[in-house]
């Protein structure tokens, strides 16, 4: 099983990448995830915990790509918490109206109650689309909760082996499951084109 540690690791060589060009929201992470050009701070934690070799089936087996998506899902998982331990996802809360508008990878926990938290697409001055990849120290009043995945999280599939033992294709699993026009309803949402429910 991966460690919190290892995913911390992981999320830690990625400080000091940034979108390019700025403002685009181009990034590896979203030709990855297979959605580019969009808000990137959740499949940046997606791809982070595939790098480690487990995957969060939240919305699609490399993960997730809206926050709230992964709220309800550690909530629905019995795996939300208020308090945060060190490979925690964080997710933040900048309006007070309890929708999650960002998220990390806690790093450390400091005494005062406030994290270092590893985060893509966060800048100074642009909390949840910036454009970098950096470490950023957070005050309680902006957590939303955490979810904690190590519990509850599988490792990734072998599609090498996949194909060796089937041709026939596998039903997905509850976490899985994708309305079919959830992606381009996402990204209309994050253009702000259409209202999230």
């Amino acid at each position: 099983m991966t460690s919190p540690a290892r995913v911390v690791q992981i999320a830690a060589n990625e400080v000091g990448y940034t979108e390019y060009p700025s403002g685009s929201n181009t990034t590896k992470y979203g030709q990855w995830y297979g959605m580019n050009h969009v808000p990137w701070c959740a499949i940046f934690v997606s791809y982070c915990f595939d790098q480690a070799g487990i995957y969060l089936p939240i919305r699609t087996p490399k993960g997730f790509a809206y926050c709230p998506d992964g709220v309800r899902w550690f909530q629905n998982q019995s795996q939300w918490y208020s308090q945060p331990q060190v490979g925690d996802l964080v997710f933040y809360c900048w309006r007070g109206d309890g929708v999650a508008d960002h998220i990390g990878i806690v790093e450390s926990v400091n005494s005062d109650g406030s994290i270092i938290s590893i985060e893509g697409n966060t800048a100074i001055g642009n909390d949840s689309n910036g454009g970098e990849v950096m470490r950023r120290r957070r005050d309680p009043w902006s957590f939303l909760g955490f979810g904690r995945p190590y519990a509850i999280v599988q490792p990734v599939p072998q599609l090498k082996k996949e194909k060796e033992t089937t041709n026939s294709p596998q039903k997905p699993d509850e976490g899985t499951k994708t309305a079919p026009d959830y992606h381009t309803r996402l990204v209309n949402q994050l253009l702000g084109k259409e209202k999230v429910n």
